[in-house]
């Protein structure tokens, strides 16, 4: 009996750490159930509120305005460069136009994190369809060695972008969309991001950005430095992503390359 026990202890142990960070991370986000604390949300609004709904109302409108200069601001006229610093030129904008300048922008890119367990690549494509708008997609796949064998985490986004600073040594951008999460998870998922590209000097750039995807009850956090060098219409870079599936992080070093349209 005590050697069935021992056996039995044993076993479920084994499968236990032998489980894989991936499959680990489909678990999380395959969680449909909300862990949350009793909502006791009070609905009991006061009704002797009317005499501030003079000050409500003149702090929204103070509130839609500053989120109005701040998160869309003016609508300047802005043109496309053929590429980061074209003829001595910086960054991908121009206020000024000439023969060269472009309406809308293509990119594609591909880039592989290294890290020690598991490892992914990435490929991405943005297509500008004017200046101030664009539309992204990517795709992420992660692929790890367990003992249980070959895994996978495959994570697609569609974003719409919004360029909201465009100037020529920094772009910055919102935007919004969705996720899927396939591999056993098979969800779609509120996606956002933010980011920014700065061009400090011929022929480097820095790009930093955060996506963040709501899958069920957890989410998928990506979180991108990269440091690029520019050689005309190609770009190569290196830098760090930190990416959180779920309840497991996959962190580390990227390499990889872009081709400008």
């Amino acid at each position: 009996m005590k050697n069935f026990l021992f056996i039995a202890f044993f076993l479920s142990s084994f499968t236990l750490f032998s489980q894989g960070r991936l499959e680990k991370a489909k678990e999380s986000l395959s969680n449909d159930t909300e862990e949350s604390e009793t909502k006791s949300t009070s609905r009991k609004i006061s009704r002797n509120n009317e005499g501030n709904g003079f000050f409500v109302d003149v702090f929204a409108e103070l509130g839609y305005y500053a989120f109005y200069g701040i998160v869309v601001g003016r609508l300047e006229y802005r043109n496309i460069t053929p590429y980061p610093y074209y003829k001595n030129l910086r960054g991908e904008y121009l206020k000024t136009d000439f023969d060269q300048t472009k309406n809308s922008l293509f990119k594609i890119s591909a880039n592989q994190l290294f890290n020690r367990g598991v490892n992914a690549l990435e490929l991405n494509a943005n297509y500008r369809v004017i200046p101030i708008l664009g539309i992204e997609v990517s795709h992420l796949n992660f692929s790890e060695n367990s003992i249980q064998g070959k895994q996978y985490l495959d994570v697609s986004s569609f974003l719409l972008k919004y360029y909201r600073v465009r100037e020529q040594n920094i772009s910055v951008w919102w935007g919004a969309g969705a996720s899927y999460v396939a591999n056993g998870v098979d969800t779609w998922g509120f996606a956002y991001t933010i980011g920014t590209e700065i061009f400090p000097a011929k022929p480097i750039s820095i790009h930093l950005s955060y996506k963040q995807s709501f899958i069920n009850f957890s989410n998928v956090n990506e979180f991108k430095v990269q440091l690029k060098y520019h050689i005309k219409k190609t770009a190569l870079f290196t830098g760090y992503h930190a990416n959180a599936i779920g309840s497991e992080n996959v962190n580390g070093i990227v390499f990889g390359a872009e081709y400008t349209f």
